[in-house]
């Protein structure tokens, strides 16, 4: 190599290396980011239901999203995916029926949604409580015995889901389906989403009084304490013979935006660290999409056209 190349060599080397990084960000600039993740859900008595594999072992769970306890796996899926870890801890939990049950905790890896490989999952040997072998539950209760996921699972993920379509929607870590400014020009409404030991809640007025209430994919009905409506329009019909006979006239976000009329079913919760449950009548009737990392929920009116068009945001 001639002498002046070589002297020249420390010179050439650093644009070299600007220009390599420079190639490198305006590559990592333009790659398209991951398309969402569109799983379809399965309804058993209006509750959603999700294909989940665990290791070598596959299982249809119900997703319940007021669980707050990561990833409940049954003896058999535990034992077949040879991807569980089961700890020295139990968890203790009741149920709404207040009946006390204590399980050993677990880690599970190699958990796959969809196409959606999810780090590790920490969660607990599945009880199926609740439910009956016979009647309107039965199949219900079957479904149950598979186990359960709820949005722990899924850390910091956006999750849609369109009950109309009958889709969970997974978008990438770090994506935000749409800025605020955005999805209120798309017709959709941001509420302040917060976590609690009871799970995602959100903060609804009925009237001018605000209620907290848990965001919960796993109940049939939209539940209500009673005791919360002092001081609204709320009432409660005891001597009806309809599910859910109390009525909340005049539901607004925080915001004030109107969402109209709720039922629910009564339920004391004197005591508990919220006023009610949103359950299946308010997820069917909307598309709900939990934004963890920008801790918000975004809402909009079920899609008229259902399974003829996607309606998710895009990241």
């Amino acid at each position: 190599m001639p002498p002046f190349l070589r002297s020249c060599l420390p010179a050439l080397r650093l644009p070299a290396v600007l220009l390599a990084l420079l190639a490198g960000s305006a590559i990592a600039q333009s790659a398209p980011s991951p398309a969402p993740a569109v799983v379809p859900l399965r309804f058993v008595n209006g509750l959603p239901f999700v294909q989940v594999a665990v290791g070598a072992a596959r299982s249809e769970m119900m997703f319940d999203s007021g669980g707050g306890f990561g990833i409940s796996l049954p003896t058999a899926t535990i034992d077949d995916a040879g991807s569980v870890t089961m700890l020295d801890e139990t968890s203790r939990f009741s149920d709404l029926l207040g009946q006390v049950h204590e399980v050993r905790k677990l880690v599970a890896r190699r958990v796959t949604v969809g196409r959606t490989a999810l780090e590790p999952v920490r969660g607990r040997v599945h009880v199926n409580w609740g439910g009956a072998p016979e009647g309107p539950d039965a199949e219900l209760t079957r479904a149950r015995n598979g186990g359960a996921i709820d949005l722990l699972a899924f850390g910091e993920r956006a999750l849609m889901f369109d009950y109309a379509r009958r889709t969970l929607t997974i978008y990438a870590p770090g994506r935000h389906p749409l800025a605020d400014p955005e999805a209120r020009a798309a017709g959709w409404q941001s509420l302040r989403l917060e976590h609690g030991k009871t799970g995602p809640y959100v903060t609804l007025r009925v009237g001018s009084k605000p209620l907290k209430l848990v965001l919960d994919t796993g109940a049939p009905l939209n539940f209500i304490n009673p005791g919360s409506l002092a001081g609204t329009a709320g009432r409660c019909d005891d001597a009806g013979d309809a599910p859910d006979p109390c009525n909340l006239p005049d539901v607004r976000t925080e915001g004030g935006a109107a969402l109209g009329a709720m039922k629910a079913r009564a339920m004391s919760l004197d005591g508990a660290p919220f006023d009610g449950l949103l359950g299946a009548p308010f997820f069917a009737a909307r598309r709900v999409l939990f934004d963890p990392a920008a801790q918000r929920l975004l809402i909009a009116p079920a899609d008229p056209a259902g399974a003829a068009r996607s309606t998710a945001p895009v990241p």
